[in-house]
C-alpha cells in the first residue's frame, strides 16, 4: 500500500509514468531470487523495492551482481545491510542496532523497567537472532539483568506459544524481549495475558505491532513496550496528512509498515530522477546521500553505509483516544529519539 500510494503521487520518473510489478516472495529467499530474475531479465524492471523479510533480503543482495539493479529494502532489520553491496540500500526500518539502542534506553530511563529480569525469545530465522543478540550485548553492556543469553528461537509458524510462556513463567523472569514478525506480537500478548502474565511481566518488542491485530487483540495488548520509526499517534504536519490520505484511499489504519514502503519509494523515485537515468550505477550514485522529508521526518540514506539515518519513537501501547479510524488500542509515543541518538555514527 505505501508503495502503491507513493507512485500514484509521483506519477511520473523521467517524464514516464511509474509501473509497479508485484510478486510475492512468500517469505521463501530461493522464491524471492526466482521472482526477482523473472522481475530483471523478463518484465525489465529497473529496480527492486520491498521485502518483509531479513533472510529474503540477504538472499537477494548474494544475488545482486548478477541481477545488476538497485534494490531498495523498505523493511529488512539486520545489520548485515550496512555497506553491503553498492546497489543494496536500505531505506524505511530501523536496523536491529538502532532499535537495541532505543529499547535499552528507554528501559533506562524507566524506573519500573531497567531493574527486571529480560527472557528474550525471537523468531527462528536470521532478522531474529541479529535482534536478539543486539539487545542482549547492549543490555549486559548498560546493567539490564538478562536471563537466557542463548536466547529462545521460535520457528516462525509458531501458533501456540503456551511452551514458551510456561518456560518464561518459571524462570521467574519479570520482563521479555521478542523479535517477532509484527502480526504475532499482539497474538503472543493475548496468550501471555491468558497465563496471568498481563502487568506482572513487561513486553519490550524489536518490532512494531501491527494495528490491526492490536485491535483484535484488545486490553491484552496494552503495555508492549518498544522503539521504532512512526506510529499513528506522531503529532507533525506531514504525519497527520499522511496518515489521513493513507485512511482514505485504502480505508484502513495505518501502519509503520506502510510508512517504511511509502518514505523507501519516494526516496528511489528521486533518485532515479536526480540519477536522469535507469542505469544501475546512476541510480545507486544517486541514492547514497538522498533524503525525503516525510512522516516521520527526514530519512537520508548514509552515503557511509548506504543505510537510512532518521529519527525514531518510543511507544508504549494502550487504550486509544478518540481518533478518525475508531481505533481502541496504539501505541502512544513517550519520547522522540533524533538520528544521532541511535547512530549508528557516519
Amino acid at each position: 500500500y505505501g508503495i502503491e500510494m507513493a507512485a500514484e503521487e509521483k506519477g511520473t520518473v523521467l517524464g514516464r509514468p511509474i509501473e509497479l510489478i508485484v510478486e510475492d516472495t512468500r517469505v521463501k529467499p530461493p522464491v524471492a531470487v526466482t521472482k526477482a530474475e523473472k522481475l530483471v531479465y523478463k518484465d525489465d524492471c529497473k529496480a527492486l523495492i520491498g521485502v518483509f523479510s531479513s533472510g529474503v533480503g540477504l538472499a537477494l543482495s548474494k544475488n545482486i551482481d548478477k541481477l545488476n539493479v538497485p534494490f531498495v529494502s523498505t523493511h529488512v532489520m539486520t545489520t548485515k545491510f550496512y555497506g553491503l553491496h553498492p546497489l543494496v540500500f536500505r531505506s524505511g526500518q530501523l536496523a536491529n542496532d538502532q532499535t537495541a539502542v532505543g529499547n535499552v534506553k528507554g528501559i533506562l530511563a524507566r524506573p519500573d523497567l531497567k531493574d527486571r529480569t529480560y527472557y528474550v525469545i525471537v523468531h527462528d530465522y536470521s532478522w531474529g537472532h541479529d535482534a536478539g543478540e543486539r539487545f542482549i550485548a547492549l543490555a549486559k553492556e548498560n546493567g539490564i539483568k538478562v536471563y537466557n543469553d542463548t536466547y529462545d528461537k521460535a520457528p516462525i509458524k509458531t501458533k501456540d506459544w503456551s511452551s514458551y510462556i510456561s518456560k518464561i513463567k518459571a524462570s521467574g523472569a519479570d520482563g521479555v524481549y521478542m523479535a517477532f514478525i509484527t502480526n504475532v506480537i499482539p497474538a503472543f500478548a493475548k496468550q501471555t495475558s491468558d497465563f496471568g502474565l498481563q502487568g506482572k511481566v513487561k513486553l519490550v518488542s524489536a518490532a512494531a505491532p501491527g494495528p490491526l491485530e492490536l485491535e483484535a487483540g484488545g486490553e491484552a495488548c496494552h503495555g508492549i513496550f518498544g522503539a521504532s520509526d512512526w506510529a499513528w499517534d506522531v503529532d507533525n504536519a506531514n504525519s497527520n496528512d499522511w496518515e489521513m490520505r493513507f485512511w482514505k484511499k485504502f480505508n484502513t489504519i495505518p501502519s509503520d509498515a506502510a510508512v517504511h514502503s511509502y518514505v523507501g519509494a519516494m526516496n528511489l523515485f528521486n533518485a532515479i530522477e536526480k540519477a536522469g537515468s535507469t542505469d544501475a550505477k546512476a541510480i545507486a550514485d544517486a541514492l547514497r546521500g538522498i533524503s525525503f522529508d516525510g512522516p516521520y521526518g527526514n530519512v537520508r540514506i548514509s552515503a557511509k553505509d548506504n543505510c537510512m539515518r532518521n529519527s525514531a519513537v518510543l511507544t508504549e501501547t494502550m487504550a486509544a483516544p478518540e481518533n478518525p479510524f475508531g481505533a481502541k488500542v496504539y501505541m502512544k509515543v513517550l519520547k522522540t529519539f533524533t538520528a544521532d541518538e541511535l547512530g549508528p555514527p557516519e
